[in-house]
């Protein structure tokens, strides 16, 4: 875990990597690789979304639509407007997963609410 600048703790490249192995156990993949660099998963999973971190009042549900390495959308009742840096995490009881920030991508109302793709935006490699 990487702590942020207001010392919020968040994740890196292994809870994407744990997230997408989850999605792709439980879910389906994408068989349109198009433009795409890393195999999609559709997969359902609950997850917090929050535009700050440190404000554990901010954060509110979301389900996803699908997930890779590269990104992620979900279905929110909450418009995110696009270039939005936000934060996402796997749903738990307990509020004890790490976020993991992204930038949003695009966001379309649709039949479910608002679907909002978004791009992670890795932790720099340690040199």
């Amino acid at each position: 875990m990487q702590a942020s600048k207001s010392n919020v703790p968040t994740a890196g490249r292994r809870e994407i990597s744990r997230l997408v192995e989850t999605a792709g156990q439980q879910g389906e993949a994408d068989g349109y690789a198009g433009k795409r660099h890393f195999t999609r998963f559709a997969e359902g999973m609950r997850l917090d979304v929050t535009l700050n971190p440190a404000q554990p009042s901010g954060a509110w549900g979301v389900y996803m639509h699908n997930v890779s390495d590269g990104g992620f959308a979900f279905w929110s009742k909450k418009e995110v407007p696009g270039r939005t840096t936000m934060f996402v995490r796997e749903y738990s009881d307990d509020n004890s997963e790490g976020w993991l920030k992204a930038r949003v991508t695009h966001c379309t109302v649709g039949i479910r609410g608002f679907l909002v793709g978004a791009a992670f935006e890795h932790p720099p490699a340690k040199t």
